[in-house]
């Protein structure tokens, strides 16, 4: 589980750190989405997708 959770975590956070920079450079606020937003909500869902995949290989 902390496998998977990693994985999206870190995929979420670099997707809410550095979209906003890319896109929206003057924004300097953006990349709290990263910190605040998507990465947790990346490790929770990475959380349950290894908890799901625990479950039908167990």
């Amino acid at each position: 589980m902390l496998k998977w959770g990693a994985i999206l975590g870190v995929i979420g956070f670099l997707g809410g750190f550095v979209g906003p920079v890319i896109f929206t450079p003057e924004a300097n606020q953006g990349p709290l989405l990263g910190i605040f937003v998507t990465g947790p909500l990346g490790f929770v869902l990475g959380l349950i997708v290894g908890f799901v995949l625990s479950l039908r290989a167990g």
